[in-house]
């Protein structure tokens, strides 16, 4: 997904110039203020297939020896480029130059399965959690954040005298996540969702820039502790139970369809796991089925896909968020309880955006899965080579607990982030503001490791 220090419109880039529409001066209404959610979501579209065949065909040929603008239809059919018709013309993903190198194994290098090439600093946080674990490192297992988020909306004629309404991602308060404490805020007074909404969210009001060259600042800092988790596979095997099918959180997490992403893929789930029956063994399963089958490749616009586990499933390929997903419908399609987790990983040098999913045992608890991360078959240590499939590190910031609810307080709007909710969300009475109306921006303070006597699992 987008990277490192956020800024909203510089993280979406080309996307971001298409629909910047008309200028602080123009007469028209810019392009990212949207009023009617199916216009908004079919302009989000055409920005996102922006290149012609011949434009990419020129950009390809430039960096990938041997490929011609003759080839790009076989290259599409084999779902290494993707394309789309915007008004009667061929268009192609913005993202098809970058995407078609870590496709093609052509040029891939033969991708191997997500983990395999994990660095030796991500190796490292695995095994500070695993120390941790071991009773070898007190301090290993958590850190104590203190960060700032803000959002800058510059003056526009369109908006100007109108009431901003914006929502700011907010740690939620968890058994890997706690001590969530507001310092201080601009504006003074805002109001938290607690626990209305799966997004968990700090809200403000405030006037629009009235003059040309103002800006509308709203922010807050704020300190939280966020620990990882770690459950051995031996020690998940001793403690399965059979679940209580009556319970109302079996019940809710094992719920098909559950929205548009989170649906049934029983032929799939029953190549996968055949005549498997244990819930964990078809967990592991289910999770290296996804980490060697669909490598990453830079996302479209979530608000734009209509069912993301096909989508991935179709095209061969997934970001974080959309393999989460995969493997969210495939664990409730095998009756196993299963649900998702996002926000930001504050790892040192790429704090950035991120997706990932929890998995419930009965008799063991919720335990985090991070399908994205892969195997981490390059590590020394054999638990830290099958961590993230029932483990986290204590790099997270975790602000969602499922995906496409309502806000709190209700948006009049469509959300300019459909599914997810990280960079945050601006409005006015006359509409959505999407990018590139406004920026959003992270800093971490400070992050420091804190001792903790045991996992809050």
């Amino acid at each position: 997904m987008k990277k490192y220090t956020i800024i909203a419109s510089g993280a979406l880039g080309v996307m971001a110039a298409a629909c910047n529409g008309a200028g602080a001066d123009g007469n028209s209404a810019p392009a990212w203020l949207e009023t009617d959610s199916v216009a908004a979501i079919e302009a989000r579209i055409a920005a996102d297939f922006t290149l012609s065949r011949e434009e990419l065909a020129e950009r390809l040929s430039e960096k990938y020896e041997g490929i011609q603008a003759s080839d790009l239809d076989s290259l599409t059919a084999r779902h290494y480029l993707e394309a789309k018709i915007i008004d009667g013309e061929l268009r192609f993903h913005r993202k098809a130059p970058g995407n078609f190198g870590l496709l093609d194994p052509r040029f891939n290098g033969g991708t191997p399965p997500r983990g395999a090439r994990a660095s030796a600093a991500r190796i490292s946080y695995v095994d500070s959690v695993l120390a941790w674990r071991r009773g070898t490192m007190p301090d290993g297992g958590a850190h104590e954040v203190t960060y700032s988020f803000t959002v800058d909306v510059p003056y526009h004629k369109a908006i100007a005298g109108d009431t901003l309404r914006v929502w700011m991602p907010l740690p939620v308060e968890s058994a890997r996540q706690y001590g969530v404490e507001i310092l201080r805020s601009t504006p003074a007074h805002y109001i938290t969702s607690d626990g209305r909404s799966e997004h968990n969210t700090i809200y403000f009001e405030g006037p629009a820039p009235a003059a040309k060259g103002d800006t509308a600042r709203f922010g807050y800092t704020a300190r939280f502790v966020t620990t990882g988790a770690y459950v051995s596979a031996a020690d998940i095997e001793r403690s399965l139970e059979p679940y209580d099918r009556t319970s109302p959180d079996y019940e809710r997490y094992t719920r098909l369809p559950d929205g548009p992403h989170i649906v049934r893929l029983d032929s799939l789930a029953s190549v996968i796991v055949g005549k498997e029956t244990n819930p964990f063994r078809q967990s592991e399963l289910v999770y290296d089925y996804i980490i060697n089958r669909f490598p990453w490749a830079g996302a479209r616009e979530y608000s734009t896909l209509s069912c993301i586990p096909e989508y991935v499933q179709r095209e061969g390929h997934g970001d974080c968020g959309q393999v989460s997903l995969l493997y969210i419908s495939l664990m409730r399609t095998l009756g196993v309880p299963a649900r998702w987790e996002s926000g930001w990983m504050l790892h040192p040098g790429e704090k950035n955006l991120h997706d990932w999913a929890e998995v419930y045992f009965e008799g063991v608890g919720w335990l985090p899965v991070d399908v994205s991360f892969g195997r981490y078959t390059g590590a020394s240590d054999p638990e830290a080579r099958t961590f993230y499939s029932h483990g986290i590190d204590a790099h997270r910031f975790a602000t969602n607990r499922g995906v496409g609810d309502t806000l709190y307080p209700p948006k009049r709007f469509v959300r300019s982030e459909t599914v997810d909710f990280q960079l945050g969300e601006v409005e006015t009475a006359k509409g959505n503001l999407y990018y590139p109306a406004w920026d959003s921006h992270m800093e971490l303070i400070e992050v420091k490791p804190v001792e903790t006597v045991k996992c809050r699992n």
